[in-house]
């Protein structure tokens, strides 16, 4: 038995080929080859078989495709169901895929040129087009296939680089241009299409050739090609460098990069004192056993995401042994958001990576280094789904999100799952406060803090630096509207402001969205409708529905059923104190 996978779908057995014919079970057989030997869940076999909205009793259907998909192969005992889903056993040398890995890895080991040539091109010559080039599934060749074609393209950079070394460059440079045209942004191609021509004694098509690229990048994605293609360059103008690819025998580099040796662990320790979300974890639990890819935790400014993330990722350390990486990309923050290219670069570098430029490539190679890792990435406080899309990592590894906004994109565009993380019980929130959670003090206390785990970290932290006032005392201090805010700011910098961190909610809403809020704060304490709002506001339905879905997305505004809103209780406080603010300075440039 023997399966291809590397170009169209192919089953062979003793010397025939075996059709496999209906779409759904080609997709269903590439799905299970591609993770040969591992176990797929239902979930992640329908997201592969159908691209859009999946029919209803999934594991049935699921369970129906297995049981044709097993008429199809002369040997149906190795389509194996486990406890978890389904996996397809693959002996030794049956699979074409873990051949070229074989064979590649073979010539990592080989100690010279020749014989790392010879393994080189027939790993190559196993490729008969695409992967899995007549399977019709959008998941596939967009989430699976792209680290395998990276593999094959890598090992080409190799064969390429050894030829060069031998001297074997009669054919190397119209197969470079070729590849240059299919591969534009790969730099590697073009310094060896450079090198190339030199070691032709073609300087002159050489430095043309690095003008042509250099004009595409700075035109097409705004920034110059890379220092090693600008030094060969240099070297090439010069008529002689260091270069290994110039210089006469030198050794091959190996250009395929190794993770680090020691897996990355970059998570902050997280809260000490973390009290509750028993039920947030077992959905994050859930979600793991179901082998989600990006999981988004969102809600409103100070709710927990990230204590709850961090906990979750520590606390389950050993599902993920080949790391856990960590970034903050300040999507709400003082400083400005951090850049995809500039976050990539980040996470690269967390994984023991030279950092390509481009953002295309870093998305590529974080992709291809995180392939088929059990490893974790905390993108934390996120802004949108713009931002998060290129830091996703490649298949088998999991993506944590937290944000303020809902990052709707992601869930309908990505399969991202989300989980809304909600105020903490009331019991819970006495006990942050490290008050008796029977006290009546107590529990209102922690309503006037919306049970939101900041704000009572900050009102704990104040109690207990000031131990001689009463709870009474605080609670009179957190009824009046003019004192809560300032209660609720530890003064120490922007993770210990409730005020601040609110700030930045209203800072990233278009000028007319944050003045509605403010509005309505001012004159609505209970809920309202699309219409009251309009009203308020002096504005088109229209338009205060646009922007009452903005704050819903991002946790300003509380969407009580189909037309039913009222306003997140802090940024109601928040927001009448801005409008308050406001009003004053006009009153002042007025006077």
């Amino acid at each position: 038995m023997r399966y291809r996978i590397l170009g169209p779908l192919l089953v062979e057995h003793e010397g025939q080929t075996r059709p496999v014919t209906g779409g759904k079970v080609r997709t269903l057989l590439a799905a299970l080859l591609l993770h040969a030997n591992q176990q797929l869940s239902v979930a992640q076999l329908a997201q592969r078989m159908w691209p859009g909205e999946a029919p209803h009793s999934l594991r049935r259907v699921v369970q129906t495709n297995i049981v044709r998909l097993r008429h199809e192969l002369p040997w149906p005992n190795s389509v194996i169901t486990g406890p978890a889903g389904y996996s397809l056993f693959v002996e030794p040398g049956e699979l074409d895929l873990h051949e070229f890995d074989r064979l590649v890895a073979a010539a990592g080991d080989a100690a010279g040129l020749d014989a790392q040539s010879r393994l080189l091109r027939e790993a190559l010559g196993l490729w008969r087009g695409p992967a899995c080039a007549d399977v019709a599934s959008p998941w596939l060749h967009e989430m699976d296939l792209p680290a395998i074609d990276e593999r094959r393209l890598l090992a080409l950079e190799r064969r390429i680089e050894v030829d060069l070394l031998l001297h074997h460059t009669e054919d190397l440079v119209p197969e470079l241009r070729r590849l240059t045209v299919e591969h534009p942004f790969r730099e590697r191609f073009w310094v060896q299409l450079m090198a190339g021509l030199f070691r032709q004694g073609r300087q002159a098509e050489a430095l043309s050739a690095y003008h042509s690229v250099s004009r595409r990048f700075i035109d097409e994605l705004g920034v110059e090609p890379g220092a090693e293609l600008r030094e060969v360059h240099q070297q090439i103008l010069r008529g002689s460098g260091l270069h290994p690819l110039l210089v006469e025998g030198a050794a091959p580099v190996q250009v395929m990069t190794a993770g680090p040796e020691v897996a990355p662990q970059t998570l902050p320790a997280g809260a000490m004192h973390f009290v509750g979300r028993a039920e947030e974890f077992a959905t994050l639990d859930w979600h793991r056993d179901e082998a989600a890819a990006v999981v988004v935790l969102d809600g409103p400014a100070g709710i927990g995401k990230s204590a709850l993330a961090l906990r979750w990722l520590h606390d389950n350390a050993i599902d993920y042994p080949d790391g856990r990486l960590y970034l903050d990309l300040r999507g709400y923050a003082d400083e400005p958001p951090l850049d995809p290219a500039d976050a990539l670069a980040v996470l690269l570098e967390g994984l023991g990576a030279a950092v390509p430029t481009g953002l295309t490539a870093r998305a590529q190679l974080f992709r291809t280094l995180t392939a088929g890792r059990r490893l974790a990435v905390l993108l934390d406080n996120a802004l949108d789904a713009d931002q998060v899309r290129p830091l996703l990592p490649g298949p088998e590894a999991t993506a944590v999100i937290t944000s303020r906004n809902q990052l709707r994109g992601l869930v309908v565009h990505d399969g991202a799952v989300r989980l809304t993380v909600p105020r903490l019980e009331p019991a819970e929130a006495s006990s942050l406060l490290g008050l008796n959670p029977r006290s009546e003090e107590a529990a209102r206390l922690a309503e006037l803090c919306d049970r939101t785990p900041l704000a009572l970290r900050i009102l704990a932290e104040r109690m207990a630096r000031l131990p001689h006032v009463s709870p009474s005392s605080w609670l009179a201090q957190l009824l009046d509207e003019s004192d809560r805010l300032a209660a609720l700011d530890a003064g120490d910098g922007a993770t210990g402001s409730l005020p601040r961190s609110l700030s930045w909610s209203f800072r990233r809403l278009e000028p007319e969205a944050a003045e509605l809020v403010r509005q309505i704060a001012v004159h609505s304490a209970k809920a309202f409708t699309t219409g009251q709002a309009a009203e308020v506001a002096l504005l088109p339905v229209p338009v205060v529905r646009r922007h009452l879905d903005r704050l819903v997305g991002v946790h300003l505004v509380e969407q009580l059923n189909h037309d039913r809103f009222r306003v997140s209780p802090l940024a109601g406080l928040y927001g009448r104190h801005g409008a308050a603010s406001l009003r004053l300075q006009r009153g002042f440039t007025a006077g």
